[in-house]
């Protein structure tokens, strides 16, 4: 399966993340905050990152536009709370391919993975 950047400040949905994917066959990398995830992101090389939006050190779009700034084509899949249109078109502008919106049920976060994931060819 896919090695998977988890990106999020709460510890409880970094664990549940790598909970879910794990059982799934994925490995499964997370990072606490949004400066730590580009860090994780250039040390790893994943398939996918799944990268929360709001975050208190670096929200997750502008981890996403940094990533796409430097020519990174790997997929990204926000997960957040926030389910606003405008907050889910910001994610796409900024470069993300997908968006979930917290909570999730395991059996969709699992079908957004996959979707991602053969899209990206990986």
């Amino acid at each position: 399966m896919a090695k998977i950047l988890v990106v999020d400040d709460e510890e409880d949905y970094r664990a549940l993340h790598a909970h879910i994917l794990t059982r799934a066959g994925h490995e499964v990398v997370v990072a606490d905050g949004g400066e730590a995830g580009l860090k994780a992101f250039e040390k790893e090389r994943p398939a996918l990152v799944i990268l929360d939006a709001q975050m208190p050190d670096l929200e997750g779009y502008e981890v996403c536009r940094r990533l796409r700034a430097a020519g990174h084509k790997t997929p990204i899949l926000f997960c957040t709370v926030r389910s606003a249109v405008s907050r889910v078109a910001e994610g796409l502008r900024a470069g993300g391919n997908d968006y979930v919106v917290k909570p999730f049920a395991p059996d969709d976060l699992l079908a957004r993975v996959k979707e991602v994931l053969e899209a990206s060819g990986k």
